[in-house]
């Protein structure tokens, strides 16, 4: 991005705009690198759930039904309107069940009142007391079955359905993304967010992740707010950006251009979160391979123990049990590197939560020592 002096800034409104330049090339570079190697050659197929649109209990309502809506696991993409009804197996019963014995009963009912009218009474009799035994039969199968649909996790009530049906999901269309050679397009905030879902999906395939040495701090790192917060931002921006480059003409090109320049420092924000959760992703591999020769260390311990055990009962041999001692691999060596990368991991995983904030920080103090900026032109 090419560095420019407005009027009015002077010395020091240059030196900003310099400063800003270099560090949207620097990590314009990092990050599309990241996406070329992480999925620049696949397609982006994801469709991430933003938390905020729906509330917990349809969130767990969700979960107990199977549904796979979270940013580390591809969702059900094709149950989207499965998501705001309540069809699984109790519901079935119930819904079903009742449904069926008031169509029988209704079957029964129809005819009976049919011969009542033209004077068959015998045949009224008959249908009545069938409609009356299938109505009492329905009665009784759906005050049986419906405790069992009411208490189901998988129910929504009313209520919930219908702010089922309004949640709000993230998908590359979201992002600008058009398929097709010809007419298709794609838009970086689009191929930002596809490293961002890609790399989620990896953290969440770690070991470390799912290791019960990491369950405090995964509890602390909300996975799929982060990656949702980003996807939020970055289709606002593609939202904004389009607006702004409707009304671009020869009175409003400066405006335009100074608008579009702030919105690129905006886009590098989340690029320092996606980089920094690539990081965090590079962090917890070593984590793994840690874990990995903790776990080994740890059962050559267990099995030298049982060879020493072997031979006390069977040899003679006092030597063996230091010999063992020294062969065998340390655990505590490698319990103490991963302490050490766990204090790494935590500082990474802080770098990730709160780099918006330290970056608005940072910005703002680079402001103030290079004096009042540049005067926004007027439109």
């Amino acid at each position: 991005m090419a560095s420019r002096i407005l009027r009015g800034g002077g010395v020091a409104s240059a030196v900003v705009v310099i400063v800003q330049s270099v560090e949207v090339d620097a990590m314009a570079h990092a990050w599309k690198a990241l996406w070329k190697s992480e999925c620049g050659r696949t397609v982006p197929i994801y469709r991430v759930l933003v938390p905020e649109s729906v509330n917990d209990e349809i969130l767990e309502a969700w979960k107990a039904r199977g549904y796979r809506y979270t940013a580390g696991s591809p969702s059900a993409i094709m149950l989207t309107g499965a998501m705001r009804r309540n069809f699984f197996r109790s519901s079935a019963m119930f819904k079903g069940g009742t449904a069926a014995g008031s169509a029988v009963t209704v079957g029964f009912a129809a005819p009976g009142g049919l011969a009542l009218i033209t004077g068959f009474f015998d045949a009224a009799l008959t249908f009545g007391i069938l409609g009356g035994a299938t109505a009492v039969g329905t009665g009784v199968y759906a005050a049986v079955t419906a405790p069992k649909y009411l208490r189901d996790p998988k129910r929504l009530n009313r209520r919930n359905r219908q702010r089922a049906a309004g949640a709000e999901w993230l998908t590359p269309a979201n992002l600008g993304y058009l398929p097709g050679r010809k007419e298709g397009r794609d838009t970086d905030e689009q191929r930002l967010f596809h490293l961002a879902v890609t790399t989620a999906r990896k953290i969440v395939r770690t070991r470390a992740w799912t290791h019960p040495i990491l369950t405090d701090h995964v509890s602390r790192v909300d996975l799929d707010h982060a990656v949702a917060s980003i996807g939020v931002r970055l289709a606002e921006l593609v939202r904004l950006r389009e607006e702004i480059e409707s009304i671009k003409d020869a009175g409003t090109a400066a405006t335009v251009e100074a608008y579009l320049t702030k919105l690129a420092v905006a886009f590098t924000s989340m690029a320092n979160r996606v980089v920094s959760m690539h990081e965090y992703y590079l962090r917890l591999l070593e984590l793994d391979q840690q874990l990995v020769l903790l776990h080994n260390s740890e059962r050559s311990r267990e099995l030298g123990d049982r060879v020493l055990d072997v031979l006390s009962r069977t040899a003679a041999d006092d030597s063996a049990d230091w010999q063992f001692r020294e062969l065998r691999i340390d655990a505590d060596s490698q319990s103490e590197v991963i302490s050490g990368l766990l204090a790494e991991l935590e500082q990474t995983a802080d770098t990730f939560d709160d780099f918006d904030t330290r970056l608005a920080a940072a910005q703002k103090s680079l402001e103030t020592e290079a004096g009042p900026g540049p005067q926004q032109p007027a439109q």
